[in-house]
């Protein structure tokens, strides 16, 4: 980063500049900008925290009427003054007033993340602050937003302060057997010292369970279609978001490369993404495309694989039959002899992907979108052969049929319950999403497990001390700097010595 000793007065339009809008806000940051700023605002003096109604002009000329605020540092958001413009957001007008004051003012544009830079040097927010915003802002589900907003409220923080606090209390112990073994005698130290340390470890194992599933598709989950050519899957595509975004054709192998699209179930916005129809080809372009399409599928949230079991070519699944699946959607339903080519699609697919449908949900789908259960041939019944009802299975694949790919959209829809309720499933973990504090945390766990296998048969407190040192570096790369004088604060606050 350029800017990290940067002294200058920066400006930039903070409220997003894509598209037209009724008001931006324009913010300028620095010390000693107010001179050359007023006077085009045909202001003398202006207090802090009070909002003024004033005309923009240069070189007598109104270039807009607008509102500023002026909030002096160290009171400020990053710690330095701050000076806010709200103007008429015509991204035009946005570029014009920006391009104006830099002229004008000497100011120089902000590079991305320079305010909070600033906020984060003038430590007005701490780097898990920092993350948190960045969470925040590009949140994808209510979930990371509200992660977002907890580390930069410093709830999530708390949990990692308890970490310290904790970690400290097992320092401060082994400190004990080095200066006060006397004092407290040996029956106490090995008290304290092993108490200490269960606490730390329930501690980090929490945590872990936080990182321990995977969340690349949890920030911004992924939906993959995958199939045979012409097995349905832009026809869902289309009728899942409710306009003509994919090309549909008679003619195999339409969709040469994959098309993403923002869906939206339960407040929570999914990627669905509509892949090339797998098979063997000799067109070096559709092989990239479907390429492409397996390695989507190797690392997405949700695998979608939609069959049309009157297709002769299923033998073209050996090639990802290692691929994780999700749901099957089988389409054609209201062709004739739907029934028999089901059972055969299913003993066949069964023996490449394991059991399909037992223990699955019944839900409503149906022709026209009527509600009720699903069982062959669109009849009511549980789904799958020979199933009963209950929650899905981990270790079964469950399926639903479409007659001629109507399909009930929205959040009430069978499809939409499935994907959120793996969603959900994985939120119950209460998962840690911030790919940084994944990493520490792994490795913090991994550590502290060789300090436990290390230390059980050791007597000699300074090796002790050394291995539990490794732990502090991790804890410091997650939350800050664990001092000495921490850790002697420490044990004057949490032990009677000296009685």
């Amino acid at each position: 980063m350029k800017y990290l000793d940067s002294k200058d007065t920066i400006i930039a339009c903070s409220s997003g500049n894509e598209s037209n809008t009724g008001i931006s806000i324009i913010r300028v940051s620095g010390f000693d900008f107010l001179t050359s700023l007023l006077p085009l605002f045909n202001l003398k003096s202006i207090e802090q925290r009070k909002v003024y109604f004033c005309k923009l002009v240069v070189d007598d000329f109104l270039i807009d009427e607008v509102l500023v605020t002026y909030f002096k540092g160290p009171n400020s958001y990053n710690g330095q003054d701050i000076f806010e413009i709200s103007a008429h957001g015509n991204r035009l007008n946005v570029n014009r007033i920006i391009n104006l004051l830099i002229s004008k003012c000497h100011f120089r544009l902000a590079h991305p993340g320079e305010f909070t830079f600033r906020a984060y040097a003038n430590k007005k927010l701490s780097l898990s602050q920092v993350e948190g915003l960045d969470l925040l802002i590009n949140a994808n589900s209510v979930f990371a937003l509200n992660q977002g907003f907890s580390l930069m409220s410093g709830e999530l923080k708390d949990n990692f302060d308890n970490l310290l606090k904790d970690f400290l209390n097992h320092k401060s112990s082994l400190e004990l057997g080095f200066d006060f073994l006397e004092d407290v005698g040996e029956d106490q130290f090995n008290e304290e010292f092993k108490s200490s340390k269960a606490k730390l470890e329930i501690t980090i194992k929490k945590l872990y369970s936080q990182v321990s599933i995977n969340s690349n598709n949890l920030i911004s989950p992924e939906i993959v279609l995958l199939g045979l050519p012409n097995a349905g899957k832009s026809s869902f595509f289309n009728k899942l978001l409710g306009s003509e975004r994919a090309i549909v054709s008679d003619l195999a192998g339409t969709t040469r490369d994959f098309i993403k699209e923002f869906f939206e179930i339960n407040n929570t916005q999914f990627s669905l993404i509509d892949t090339a129809g797998i098979r063997i080809s000799h067109n070096k372009i559709e092989e990239e495309g479907i390429k492409r399409s397996l390695k989507l599928a190797s690392n997405s949230f949700f695998n979608v694989l939609i069959i049309n079991p009157f297709d002769k070519d299923l033998n073209y699944f050996e090639s990802i039959k290692n691929l994780s699946l999700d749901l099957i959607i089988f389409s054609h339903s209201d062709l004739d002899g739907f029934a028999p080519a089901l059972d055969a699609c299913l003993k066949r697919l069964s023996s490449l992907f394991g059991p399909i449908g037992a223990n699955s949900e019944a839900g409503p789908i149906g022709a026209n979108g009527e509600t009720g259960p699903i069982g062959a041939n669109g009849e009511t019944g549980p789904i799958g052969a020979n199933s009963e009802t209950g929650p899905i299975g981990a270790s079964y694949i469950p399926y639903l049929i479409i007659d001629t790919l109507v399909f009930q959209s929205g959040n009430d829809s069978v499809f939409s319950d499935i994907i959120y309720s793996k969603y959900q499933n994985l939120l119950d973990f209460d998962p840690i999403l911030i790919e940084r504090h994944r990493e520490i945390i792994k490795l913090l766990n991994e550590k502290y497990l060789e300090y436990d296998n290390i230390i059980e048969n050791l007597t000699d407190l300074a090796i002790i001390s050394s291995e539990l040192n490794i732990l502090g570096h991790c804890i410091s790369e997650l939350i800050g700097i664990v001092s000495p004088d921490d850790v002697l604060h420490n044990i004057f606050d949490n032990f009677c010595i000296g009685k």
